[in-house]
Protein backbone atom coordinates (compact mmCIF):
# COMPACT_ATOMS: atom_id res chain seq x y z
CA UNK A 1 0.00 0.00 0.00
CA UNK A 2 1.09 3.53 -0.50
CA UNK A 3 2.30 5.10 2.55
CA UNK A 4 0.41 8.66 2.84
CA UNK A 5 2.78 12.00 3.34
CA UNK A 6 1.09 15.01 4.04
CA UNK A 7 2.73 18.07 3.42
CA UNK A 8 1.80 21.54 5.17
CA UNK A 9 2.24 24.32 3.93
CA UNK A 10 2.16 25.22 -0.06
CA UNK A 11 4.69 27.89 -0.18
CA UNK A 12 8.52 27.12 -1.69
CA UNK A 13 9.33 24.52 0.78
CA UNK A 14 6.41 22.69 0.62
CA UNK A 15 6.20 22.83 -3.56
CA UNK A 16 9.98 21.82 -3.65
CA UNK A 17 9.03 19.03 -1.24
CA UNK A 18 6.09 17.67 -3.42
CA UNK A 19 7.73 18.17 -6.56
CA UNK A 20 10.62 16.12 -5.65
CA UNK A 21 8.73 13.57 -3.56
CA UNK A 22 7.11 12.71 -6.88
CA UNK A 23 10.13 12.84 -8.80
CA UNK A 24 12.27 10.33 -6.55
CA UNK A 25 9.23 8.23 -5.17
CA UNK A 26 7.42 7.67 -7.84
CA UNK A 27 3.64 6.25 -6.67
CA UNK A 28 5.26 4.73 -4.11
CA UNK A 29 3.41 7.92 -2.14
CA UNK A 30 -0.33 9.09 -1.46
CA UNK A 31 0.54 13.04 -1.30
CA UNK A 32 -1.77 15.31 0.22
CA UNK A 33 -0.96 19.32 0.39
CA UNK A 34 -2.63 21.48 2.94
CA UNK A 35 -2.44 25.33 2.65
CA UNK A 36 -4.53 28.06 3.97
CA UNK A 37 -3.90 29.74 0.47
CA UNK A 38 -5.00 28.27 -2.83
CA UNK A 39 -2.39 30.44 -4.73
CA UNK A 40 0.90 30.10 -4.73
CA UNK A 41 2.92 33.13 -4.92
CA UNK A 42 7.16 33.45 -5.95
CA UNK A 43 6.82 36.17 -2.82
CA UNK A 44 11.28 36.91 -3.80
CA UNK A 45 10.38 38.52 -6.94
CA UNK A 46 7.49 40.72 -5.58
CA UNK A 47 10.34 42.65 -4.61
CA UNK A 48 10.44 44.40 -8.15
CA UNK A 49 6.81 45.09 -9.04
CA UNK A 50 6.82 48.25 -7.22
CA UNK A 51 9.71 49.37 -9.99
CA UNK A 52 8.29 47.78 -12.81
CA UNK A 53 10.93 45.37 -13.54
CA UNK A 54 9.31 42.56 -13.32
CA UNK A 55 6.07 40.45 -11.97
CA UNK A 56 5.84 37.46 -9.54
CA UNK A 57 3.66 33.93 -10.88
CA UNK A 58 1.30 33.14 -9.31
CA UNK A 59 -0.52 29.76 -9.17
CA UNK A 60 -3.25 28.01 -8.41
CA UNK A 61 -2.08 25.42 -5.86
CA UNK A 62 -4.93 22.86 -6.61
CA UNK A 63 -3.78 23.08 -10.07
CA UNK A 64 -0.31 21.86 -9.21
CA UNK A 65 -1.17 19.41 -6.83
CA UNK A 66 -3.28 17.83 -8.98
CA UNK A 67 -0.43 17.97 -12.02
CA UNK A 68 1.72 15.77 -9.27
CA UNK A 69 -1.18 13.15 -8.18
CA UNK A 70 -1.75 14.64 -5.02
CA UNK A 71 -5.08 15.86 -3.30
CA UNK A 72 -4.82 19.52 -1.91
CA UNK A 73 -6.70 20.77 0.99
CA UNK A 74 -7.33 24.03 1.76
CA UNK A 75 -7.17 24.21 5.24
CA UNK A 76 -4.73 25.59 8.04
CA UNK A 77 -2.75 22.86 10.30
CA UNK A 78 -2.96 23.99 14.18
CA UNK A 79 -1.65 20.61 16.01
CA UNK A 80 -0.02 17.66 15.54
CA UNK A 81 -0.71 14.43 17.23
CA UNK A 82 2.48 12.71 16.72
CA UNK A 83 1.94 9.48 18.43
CA UNK A 84 -1.07 9.41 16.70
CA UNK A 85 0.03 10.69 13.47
CA UNK A 86 -2.47 12.69 12.84
CA UNK A 87 -2.65 16.15 11.79
CA UNK A 88 -5.58 18.65 12.91
CA UNK A 89 -7.18 21.23 10.79
CA UNK A 90 -8.62 24.98 12.15
CA UNK A 91 -12.15 23.35 10.76
CA UNK A 92 -11.66 20.28 13.43
CA UNK A 93 -11.31 17.66 10.99
CA UNK A 94 -8.45 15.20 11.11
CA UNK A 95 -5.80 14.26 8.45
CA UNK A 96 -3.82 10.88 9.02
CA UNK A 97 0.06 10.26 7.62
CA UNK A 98 2.59 8.09 7.30
CA UNK A 99 4.95 10.43 7.19
CA UNK A 100 4.76 14.36 8.05
CA UNK A 101 6.48 17.60 6.66
CA UNK A 102 6.05 21.10 8.25
CA UNK A 103 6.79 23.55 5.74
CA UNK A 104 4.45 26.28 6.78
CA UNK A 105 6.64 29.30 6.88
CA UNK A 106 6.62 31.45 10.00
CA UNK A 107 4.44 33.83 11.49
CA UNK A 108 5.41 37.51 10.89
CA UNK A 109 4.05 40.51 12.58
CA UNK A 110 5.35 44.30 11.73
CA UNK A 111 8.04 45.73 14.29
CA UNK A 112 6.84 49.20 13.60
CA UNK A 113 3.38 51.07 13.65
CA UNK A 114 4.06 53.78 11.58
CA UNK A 115 6.60 51.58 8.36
CA UNK A 116 5.71 50.23 5.94
CA UNK A 117 6.28 46.65 6.38
CA UNK A 118 7.44 44.65 2.81
CA UNK A 119 6.01 41.52 2.50
CA UNK A 120 2.25 42.99 4.23
CA UNK A 121 -0.98 43.01 2.24
CA UNK A 122 -0.92 46.70 0.81
CA UNK A 123 3.13 47.26 1.28
CA UNK A 124 3.86 47.09 -2.91
CA UNK A 125 1.27 49.95 -3.38
CA UNK A 126 2.93 51.77 0.00
CA UNK A 127 6.41 51.72 -1.99
CA UNK A 128 4.84 53.00 -5.29
CA UNK A 129 2.99 55.69 -3.75
CA UNK A 130 6.45 56.21 -1.65
CA UNK A 131 7.94 56.38 -5.04
CA UNK A 132 5.69 59.08 -6.24
CA UNK A 133 6.25 61.18 -3.59
CA UNK A 134 9.99 61.18 -4.07
CA UNK A 135 9.72 61.65 -7.45
CA UNK A 136 7.54 65.07 -7.04
CA UNK A 137 9.71 65.82 -4.10
CA UNK A 138 7.28 66.05 -1.45
CA UNK A 139 9.03 63.30 0.53
CA UNK A 140 13.16 63.83 1.01
CA UNK A 141 14.12 60.91 3.13
CA UNK A 142 13.86 57.10 3.59
CA UNK A 143 15.17 54.92 6.28
CA UNK A 144 15.45 51.32 5.67
CA UNK A 145 15.40 49.18 8.48
CA UNK A 146 16.13 45.44 9.49
CA UNK A 147 14.84 45.45 13.01
CA UNK A 148 16.72 42.32 13.78
CA UNK A 149 18.99 39.91 11.85
CA UNK A 150 16.87 36.94 12.09
CA UNK A 151 15.28 36.55 8.51
CA UNK A 152 16.62 37.27 5.16
CA UNK A 153 17.61 40.62 4.88
CA UNK A 154 18.19 41.03 0.95
CA UNK A 155 14.99 42.52 0.27
CA UNK A 156 15.56 45.36 2.17
CA UNK A 157 18.99 46.21 0.04
CA UNK A 158 17.06 45.50 -3.30
CA UNK A 159 14.02 48.22 -2.14
CA UNK A 160 16.80 50.76 -1.49
CA UNK A 161 19.11 49.73 -4.59
CA UNK A 162 16.40 50.42 -6.85
CA UNK A 163 14.81 53.37 -5.03
CA UNK A 164 17.97 55.08 -5.66
CA UNK A 165 18.19 53.68 -9.26
CA UNK A 166 14.93 55.21 -9.86
CA UNK A 167 15.52 58.37 -8.52
CA UNK A 168 18.57 59.18 -10.60
CA UNK A 169 16.71 57.95 -13.39
CA UNK A 170 14.04 60.71 -12.78
CA UNK A 171 17.41 63.44 -11.52
CA UNK A 172 15.93 63.56 -8.73
CA UNK A 173 18.98 64.39 -5.84
CA UNK A 174 18.39 65.50 -2.33
CA UNK A 175 17.28 62.61 -1.37
CA UNK A 176 18.79 61.06 2.13
CA UNK A 177 18.74 57.18 1.69
CA UNK A 178 19.70 55.16 4.64
CA UNK A 179 20.33 51.29 5.43
CA UNK A 180 20.35 50.39 9.06
CA UNK A 181 20.90 46.63 9.69
CA UNK A 182 22.49 45.25 12.81
CA UNK A 183 25.62 43.96 10.41
CA UNK A 184 28.94 44.92 10.62
CA UNK A 185 28.99 45.69 6.71
CA UNK A 186 26.45 45.94 3.99
CA UNK A 187 24.95 42.05 3.64
CA UNK A 188 27.86 40.57 5.92
CA UNK A 189 26.14 37.48 5.27
CA UNK A 190 27.49 37.06 1.69
CA UNK A 191 31.13 37.76 2.40
CA UNK A 192 33.96 40.26 1.99
CA UNK A 193 33.99 40.58 -1.62
CA UNK A 194 30.14 40.72 -2.04
CA UNK A 195 29.54 43.01 0.97
CA UNK A 196 32.55 45.48 -0.84
CA UNK A 197 31.11 45.21 -3.73
CA UNK A 198 27.18 45.99 -2.40
CA UNK A 199 29.09 48.77 -0.75
CA UNK A 200 30.20 50.50 -3.67
CA UNK A 201 26.45 50.02 -5.45
CA UNK A 202 25.30 52.14 -2.01
CA UNK A 203 27.66 54.00 -2.58
CA UNK A 204 27.38 55.14 -5.98
CA UNK A 205 23.45 55.03 -5.36
CA UNK A 206 23.89 57.76 -2.92
CA UNK A 207 22.83 55.28 0.31
CA UNK A 208 24.52 55.61 3.41
CA UNK A 209 25.13 52.36 5.50
CA UNK A 210 24.45 52.60 8.98
CA UNK A 211 24.99 49.91 11.42
CA UNK A 212 21.79 50.41 14.36
CA UNK A 213 21.97 48.34 17.37
CA UNK A 214 18.69 49.23 17.99
CA UNK A 215 15.37 50.55 16.06
CA UNK A 216 12.53 50.95 18.25
CA UNK A 217 8.97 52.71 18.35
CA UNK A 218 9.30 56.00 20.77
CA UNK A 219 5.88 57.67 21.44
CA UNK A 220 4.37 56.59 18.58
CA UNK A 221 7.33 57.79 15.92
CA UNK A 222 10.80 55.79 15.32
CA UNK A 223 14.50 56.22 17.14
CA UNK A 224 17.15 55.00 15.79
CA UNK A 225 20.10 55.38 18.16
CA UNK A 226 22.98 55.04 15.33
CA UNK A 227 21.25 57.38 13.39
CA UNK A 228 21.02 60.94 15.61
CA UNK A 229 18.54 62.23 13.56
CA UNK A 230 14.86 63.22 13.15
CA UNK A 231 12.49 60.59 12.10
CA UNK A 232 12.96 59.85 8.33
CA UNK A 233 9.56 60.92 5.67
CA UNK A 234 9.24 56.99 5.41
CA UNK A 235 10.46 53.93 7.23
CA UNK A 236 10.35 50.77 5.05
CA UNK A 237 11.17 47.36 7.28
CA UNK A 238 11.11 43.65 7.19
CA UNK A 239 8.30 41.53 9.45
CA UNK A 240 9.86 40.18 12.45
CA UNK A 241 9.68 36.60 11.89
CA UNK A 242 8.66 33.31 14.52
CA UNK A 243 7.84 30.12 14.70
CA UNK A 244 4.54 28.37 13.24
CA UNK A 245 3.59 27.46 16.56
CA UNK A 246 2.22 24.74 15.76
CA UNK A 247 0.85 22.67 19.23
CA UNK A 248 2.51 19.53 19.34
CA UNK A 249 5.89 20.37 17.88
CA UNK A 250 8.79 21.08 19.40
CA UNK A 251 10.09 24.96 19.68
CA UNK A 252 12.98 26.48 20.14
CA UNK A 253 14.08 29.67 21.91
CA UNK A 254 13.49 32.68 22.11
CA UNK A 255 11.42 32.60 18.57
CA UNK A 256 9.58 29.26 18.49
CA UNK A 257 11.31 27.93 15.73
CA UNK A 258 11.60 24.15 15.02
CA UNK A 259 14.25 22.30 15.75
CA UNK A 260 15.41 19.60 13.13
CA UNK A 261 18.39 17.79 12.15
CA UNK A 262 20.43 17.99 8.75
CA UNK A 263 17.65 15.76 7.45
CA UNK A 264 14.86 17.87 8.56
CA UNK A 265 13.87 14.91 10.89
CA UNK A 266 11.85 17.05 13.92
CA UNK A 267 12.93 16.31 16.83
CA UNK A 268 11.47 14.22 19.42
CA UNK A 269 8.79 13.50 16.69
CA UNK A 270 9.03 10.42 14.57
CA UNK A 271 8.36 10.52 11.21
CA UNK A 272 8.07 14.29 11.20
CA UNK A 273 10.11 16.86 9.54
CA UNK A 274 10.10 20.56 8.27
CA UNK A 275 12.01 22.40 6.36
CA UNK A 276 11.73 26.16 5.00
CA UNK A 277 11.27 29.29 7.10
CA UNK A 278 9.63 27.46 9.91
CA UNK A 279 13.19 25.57 11.19
CA UNK A 280 15.44 26.94 13.82
CA UNK A 281 17.94 27.44 10.73
CA UNK A 282 19.11 31.31 11.51
CA UNK A 283 18.85 32.67 7.81
CA UNK A 284 15.28 32.35 6.23
CA UNK A 285 15.34 32.22 2.40
CA UNK A 286 13.83 30.80 -0.86
CA UNK A 287 16.85 28.96 -2.03
CA UNK A 288 17.55 27.79 1.31
CA UNK A 289 14.48 26.17 1.67
CA UNK A 290 14.05 24.19 -1.35
CA UNK A 291 17.68 22.81 -0.53
CA UNK A 292 16.23 21.76 2.89
CA UNK A 293 13.12 20.44 1.21
CA UNK A 294 15.44 18.51 -1.09
CA UNK A 295 17.10 17.51 1.58
CA UNK A 296 13.88 16.27 3.78
CA UNK A 297 12.43 14.90 0.55
CA UNK A 298 15.77 12.32 -0.23
CA UNK A 299 15.31 11.01 3.05
CA UNK A 300 11.64 10.48 3.12
CA UNK A 301 11.51 8.29 -0.47
CA UNK A 302 14.88 6.55 0.68
CA UNK A 303 12.51 5.44 3.89
CA UNK A 304 9.64 4.32 2.07
CA UNK A 305 11.94 2.62 -0.69
CA UNK A 306 13.09 4.59 -3.13
CA UNK A 307 16.08 4.04 -4.63
CA UNK A 308 17.84 7.16 -3.92
CA UNK A 309 20.42 8.46 -1.34
CA UNK A 310 19.36 10.65 1.35
CA UNK A 311 22.17 13.52 0.98
CA UNK A 312 21.92 16.03 4.26
CA UNK A 313 21.31 20.05 4.30
CA UNK A 314 24.79 20.92 3.52
CA UNK A 315 23.80 25.27 2.62
CA UNK A 316 25.02 27.23 0.30
CA UNK A 317 23.60 30.40 0.24
CA UNK A 318 22.54 31.68 -3.89
CA UNK A 319 21.38 34.65 -4.13
CA UNK A 320 19.72 37.19 -7.05
CA UNK A 321 20.28 40.96 -5.95
CA UNK A 322 17.99 43.31 -7.36
CA UNK A 323 20.14 46.64 -7.99
CA UNK A 324 18.20 48.59 -11.11
CA UNK A 325 21.68 48.41 -12.90
CA UNK A 326 24.21 46.13 -14.96
CA UNK A 327 23.40 42.33 -13.97
CA UNK A 328 26.73 40.55 -12.08
CA UNK A 329 27.11 36.94 -11.07
CA UNK A 330 29.28 36.64 -8.18
CA UNK A 331 30.62 33.24 -6.03
CA UNK A 332 32.65 33.02 -3.44
CA UNK A 333 34.63 29.99 -2.02
CA UNK A 334 32.40 27.60 -3.87
CA UNK A 335 33.56 23.53 -4.04
CA UNK A 336 34.96 23.01 -7.37
CA UNK A 337 34.13 26.61 -8.73
CA UNK A 338 37.22 28.42 -10.90
CA UNK A 339 39.10 30.80 -7.90
CA UNK A 340 40.08 33.11 -10.63
CA UNK A 341 36.50 33.82 -11.83
CA UNK A 342 35.08 35.61 -8.66
CA UNK A 343 32.54 36.93 -10.72
CA UNK A 344 31.27 36.29 -13.93
CA UNK A 345 28.81 37.70 -16.63
CA UNK A 346 26.72 34.16 -16.95
CA UNK A 347 24.64 32.58 -14.21
CA UNK A 348 26.25 30.49 -11.84
CA UNK A 349 22.72 28.07 -11.75
CA UNK A 350 20.72 27.42 -13.85
CA UNK A 351 17.52 28.46 -14.38
CA UNK A 352 19.26 31.91 -12.82
CA UNK A 353 16.01 32.63 -11.04
CA UNK A 354 15.50 34.35 -7.26
CA UNK A 355 14.82 30.51 -5.63
CA UNK A 356 17.65 28.30 -6.46
CA UNK A 357 16.13 25.07 -6.67
CA UNK A 358 16.30 21.72 -7.80
CA UNK A 359 12.47 20.99 -8.92
CA UNK A 360 10.66 23.88 -8.40
CA UNK A 361 12.17 26.82 -10.34
CA UNK A 362 12.47 24.26 -13.85
CA UNK A 363 8.73 23.97 -13.29
CA UNK A 364 7.94 27.83 -13.06
CA UNK A 365 10.00 28.45 -16.08
CA UNK A 366 8.11 26.27 -17.65
CA UNK A 367 4.92 27.60 -16.15
CA UNK A 368 6.01 30.79 -17.03
CA UNK A 369 4.41 32.71 -20.09
CA UNK A 370 7.19 34.14 -21.77
CA UNK A 371 9.20 32.02 -24.29
CA UNK A 372 12.65 31.23 -23.48
CA UNK A 373 14.47 33.14 -20.12
CA UNK A 374 16.62 35.80 -20.82
CA UNK A 375 17.02 36.44 -17.10
CA UNK A 376 15.32 39.59 -14.89
CA UNK A 377 14.77 42.92 -17.08
CA UNK A 378 16.55 45.14 -15.05
CA UNK A 379 20.25 44.65 -13.62
CA UNK A 380 20.72 42.32 -10.51
CA UNK A 381 23.99 40.84 -8.73
CA UNK A 382 23.93 36.95 -8.53
CA UNK A 383 26.18 35.44 -5.51
CA UNK A 384 26.85 31.41 -4.49
CA UNK A 385 28.26 31.38 -1.18
CA UNK A 386 28.39 28.18 0.84
CA UNK A 387 27.13 28.58 4.61
CA UNK A 388 29.02 27.37 7.43
CA UNK A 389 28.87 27.97 11.25
CA UNK A 390 31.55 30.69 10.78
CA UNK A 391 29.81 32.84 8.65
CA UNK A 392 25.90 32.30 9.61
CA UNK A 393 24.54 35.22 12.47
CA UNK A 394 25.44 34.77 15.84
Amino acid sequence: MSKRVVILGGGVAGLEALLALRALAGDRLDLTLVSEHDVFVDRPMTVAEPFGFGSAARLPLPEIAAEFGAEFVRETGTAVDGAGRRVTCADGQELAFDTLIIATGAQTRAPFSDAITFGFEGSGQAIREMLDRLRHRKARSVAFVAPTMTGWLLPLYELALMTGRELARNNVDGVELHVLTPEDRPLALFGGRVSQDIGRLMAATGIEFTRASFAKGNGGGLTYGALGQATPDYVVTLPLLSGPGLAGVPASEPHGFVPVDEYGRVTGLPDVYAAGDAVDFPVKQGGLAAQQADAVAEHVAASHGAECDATPFAPALRGMLFTGDAPLYMRSGVADADPDVPDAWYPLWWPPTKVAGRYLPPYLLERGDGEGFGGPPMGFVDVDIPLTSITLPG
